[in-house]
């Protein structure tokens, strides 16, 4: 081969030397810009795909929460528990409808306020009650179906969920996810049995959208059932995968194998119940775009090969000894020296050639710095986006700000119509009073931050509103030194303080409880710090538990089910005032509990 070359005339030397030269930088760019481009878009997916279902699992998490919320408030009611009590321990005529009354009235009032309820049911071992809006099947015996049995089986978890089913309870067709709670009644030693069935239409429904970035959606309960998804999908390699992962992190994301196609997979758990929901996206599809892209490369390199080959077989005849020259200043430019240059002082072919060639390194290194600049483009877009998640995270926050917390509402509801109807309308005008400046300071025209003499205005609202509500077992005292109250604060910092307080501390104790909100005053460096501390005698925080909470709030964690409340709190103070600042807790268990809120006293505006 090396005698068959070495024969060659110079000119097919030149040609065959320079068309090689051509083709394998072509190929390798070509190549590497595909690989590079195909990555980037499966790197882009993965953060999409997680994104989108972050957006998923919040959704569904915050429906059956209200579900959950709303139905523990109605086992809870006094009237409900009264009205069902007198009816188990005294079954007479009278009773029943009374309780068929209310009962009846509050599953119609739980099913009115979430559209995801398809219908629910109540079962004792003196009676069934439902809301009467639907027929109901008297084929069907409780103690004989799945849901009483799932409880004689195994005892333990109080509500459980069952896999997608025909509805047996009601004379109907419908597709129902059923939930079964087990509560009680003071006064009554028999279990009861509360059946909230969940649409299924009503959950893929709220998926539906979500098709259109995802090819696939698989939801599985903890034993592997098909809640809602993708036909023909293997759940059980679904499951295996998630076994491998558990732990890891919060969403997670993969590869599988299906169909003779693989699928980017990504996953994540419903705190609520357990659920796990899968996205899947075929690589296939996603990947599709870049099949034209793949033949504008073989095209251009095809072209580029032939034009190259082309240009040298016509150059190479004109070949000169200053082609040796040549020759070495393309050696230097091999290795990199784009610097140099090939100067021929005549106007002929190879002058012609000598000017092609500076040209074409001046062009190079007119790429290298067009290059560079791209690199930087690149990355002022890259800190774009970081500070467009910053001011989205920022909005969210300002959206969690604006909510009522409906149970709270509900409750106070309760605790008007209560005491009008057993006391007069004295402590109505209270109430009414204290609920109204509770939202306008909540609302406060859209600001952000308001003085901490509002701050403890409305907090002192929400205090009022609680103490008609639990009479004699809630004191509190505020005690707030006058300078302070001018100070510029975020406005809800305090509110969520108290109301864990109250529901963590006080309902927990017996007798009557004390909830005090003071200030103490600090120096760090030049700045001066105000602690602003609201503290019970109620049940404590048990020492590990306190760790752990101090932990995730010292991390600014905000993805924990329980108490959402105090971590929203930690992280808006850490995101307008900075890492530095937030709450921590202090608790002696069965004492007392002191929650302290970090901040600056600074002359500051946030719009």
């Amino acid at each position: 081969m090396k005698k068959f070359f070495n024969n060659l005339q110079f000119r097919s030397k030149i040609i065959w030397i320079f068309g090689i030269m051509f083709f394998f930088s072509t190929a390798i760019s070509g190549v590497s810009y595909y690989k590079y481009t195909s990555h980037d878009i499966e790197e882009n997916f993965r953060v999409s795909a997680e994104s989108v279902l972050v957006q998923i699992v919040d959704t569904l998490d915050m429906r059956l929460g209200v579900i959950r919320q709303r139905s523990q408030g109605m086992l809870t009611n006094f009237t409900f528990v009264v009205s069902v009590s007198d009816y188990l321990n005294n079954p007479n005529d009278i009773n029943v409808v009374k309780a068929m009354g209310t009962v009846s009235s509050f599953l119609k009032d739980l099913e009115i306020g979430e559209n995801l309820l398809h219908s629910s049911y109540i079962y004792t071992d003196k009676g069934e009650f439902d809301n009467f809006v639907r027929i109901r099947n008297w084929q069907f015996d409780f103690k004989e179906s799945e849901y009483y049995k799932s409880y004689m089986e195994e005892s333990g978890k109080a509500i459980r969920w069952f896999p997608p089913q025909r509805d047996q309870i009601f004379q109907d067709t419908d597709q129902i996810i059923p939930c079964v709670r087990q509560f009680s009644v003071q006064g009554y030693a028999g279990s009861l049995y509360l059946v909230l069935q969940l649409k299924v239409k009503q959950l893929e429904y709220l998926l539906e959208g979500k098709y259109g970035f995802f090819d696939k959606i698989l939801i599985l309960d903890q034993n592997g059932n098909t809640i809602i998804g993708s036909e023909g999908l293997d759940s059980a390699e679904l499951i295996k995968m998630a076994e491998e992962w558990k732990g890891k992190e919060t969403v997670i994301t993969g590869d599988y194998q299906y169909g003779g196609n693989t699928y980017l997979v990504t996953s994540a758990v419903l705190s609520e119940n357990g659920w796990q929901i899968w996205g899947l996206k075929s690589r296939e599809t996603l990947l599709g775009s870049l099949q034209s892209l793949r033949n504008v490369i073989f095209e251009t390199m095809g072209v580029i090969f032939l034009i190259g080959v082309a240009t040298i077989w016509l150059l190479s005849h004109q070949l000169t000894s200053s082609l040796r020259k040549l020759e070495k200043r393309m050696s230097l430019v091999e290795k990199g020296n784009f610097n140099t240059r090939f100067f021929y002082p005549y106007k002929d072919e190879v002058g012609s050639l000598a000017k092609s060639f500076n040209y074409m390194i001046g062009e190079i290194q007119s790429l290298v710095v067009k290059q560079e600049e791209t690199i930087e483009e690149l990355k002022r877009e890259r800190d774009y986006a970081a500070e467009v998640q910053k001011q989205k995270r920022k909005a969210e926050l300002r959206a969690l700000q604006a909510q009522i917390n409906p149970h709270f509402l509900y409750n106070t509801l309760n605790a008007i119509t209560w005491q009008a109807a057993d006391q007069g309308a004295e402590e109505i005008s209270i109430l009414s009073n204290s609920l109204g400046k509770f939202f306008r300071i909540s609302l406060s025209k859209g600001a952000e931050v308001i003085t901490l003499r509002e701050e403890l205005e409305h907090v002192t609202s929400y205090l009022d509103i609680q103490r008609i509500r639990y009479h004699s077992r809630l004191n509190y005292q505020i005690d707030v030194g006058e300078q302070w109250l001018d100070c510029r604060v975020i406005k809800l910092i305090l509110q969520p303080l108290t109301e864990n307080s109250i529901y963590h501390g006080i309902k927990e104790r017996q007798g009557t409880g004390l909830i005090r909100i003071y200030e103490e005053q600090c120096c760090a460096g030049k700045e001066q710090i105000l602690k602003l501390i609201v503290w019970d005698d109620g049940a404590g925080i048990p020492e590990d538990k306190l760790k752990v909470l101090n932990e995730a709030l010292r991390k600014g964690e905000t993805d924990r089910s329980e108490g959402y409340g105090i971590y929203n709190v930690n992280e808006r103070l850490r995101l307008y005032f900075g890492e530095d600042y937030g709450l921590q807790f202090e608790s002696v268990k069965g004492q007392w509990t002191k929650a302290i809120l970090t901040l600056p006293v600074r002359d500051w505006g946030i719009d």
